[in-house]
């Protein structure tokens, strides 16, 4: 960040993908096996090891928010469920009843075509229907930051929560290391810790040099088409590596002066 904190800097990044109804999050995300929008989301500030997750959000179409105020005014790190729309309400949030988008309910209606749920699943993996929002950034302070934003996995069952509400899994951030971010299947990034496992690597390596033992990591263990990360280092070295077909990422080259995106 040029000016002001990584943890504003990933937030907002992160709400404005919420908003724009684009991406499997907020107002875009996709649906459980009954037809309804459930969200998680969390942030995470290095210094003190600072954040906090929510999960199985229906109140706001926000959970990014949700979780800044979780973090900033509460002790807890991880709420969900039906409270969550008590805490939006006291952060002065707008409560809203989370419904499915146009494009969402459509692709729901494929999927509730295929009698079989394997392969439904199948064709979710196919149309990579299913991508994580998140965001890696270090302030002007110095202090690495990460927030994250998810509609979950497509036909879920009602009140999954996935990787993306907990620290550590979906997030992480070290004011001694760096910043990391997940997206894949939920279940396999929990049980590898993968974001906290990104920020030790960068005890001894850079942000892309953590990126990339991460994510060989959790293929090792779990398999591939499971998990894809960014990352930046302390000194604002950005990393990503994934082990599907493709993940959506950009950042700013400090080099080139401008923003670059890539897929593959």
């Amino acid at each position: 960040m040029k000016k002001g904190s990584g943890l504003d800097g990933a937030q907002a990044a992160v709400s404005f993908m919420e908003e724009s109804g684009s991406f499997n999050c907020g107002r875009g995300a996709c649906l459980t096996a009954e037809g309804k929008v459930e969200l998680d989301g969390a942030v995470m500030w290095g210094k003190g090891l600072a954040g906090a997750g929510v999960g199985s959000v229906t109140c706001t179409y926000s959970p990014v928010s949700l979780a800044r105020w979780v973090m900033e005014n509460t002790e807890h790190v991880l709420i969900g469920g039906e409270r969550c729309a008590d805490y939006a309400r006291l952060a002065g949030m707008r409560i809203e009843n989370v419904q499915p988008s146009k494009s969402s309910w459509a692709k729901f209606l494929v999927l509730k075509k295929e009698k079989s749920h394997a392969k439904a699943l199948e064709m979710v993996r196919k149309l990579n229907m299913g991508e994580t929002v998140g965001a890696v950034a270090v302030g002007s302070d110095g202090i690495p930051a990460a927030a994250v934003s998810t509609g979950g996995r497509w036909l879920k069952l009602p009140g999954r929560v996935g990787d993306s509400a907990i620290l550590g899994a979906g997030i992480f951030a070290d004011s001694r290391t760096g910043a990391a971010c997940a997206t894949g299947t939920g279940e396999e990034i929990i049980k590898c810790a993968l974001s906290f496992k990104a920020c030790e690597y960068m005890r001894e390596t850079s942000g892309p040099e953590a990126a990339r033992k991460a994510v060989g990591f959790v293929t090792k263990t779990r398999g591939r088409d499971t998990a894809g990360i960014i990352t930046i280092d302390i000194r604002g070295r950005v990393g990503a590596s994934f082990n599907t077909e493709a993940m959506g990422r950009a950042w700013y080259d400090q080099g080139k002066g401008r923003a670059v995106a890539k897929i593959r």
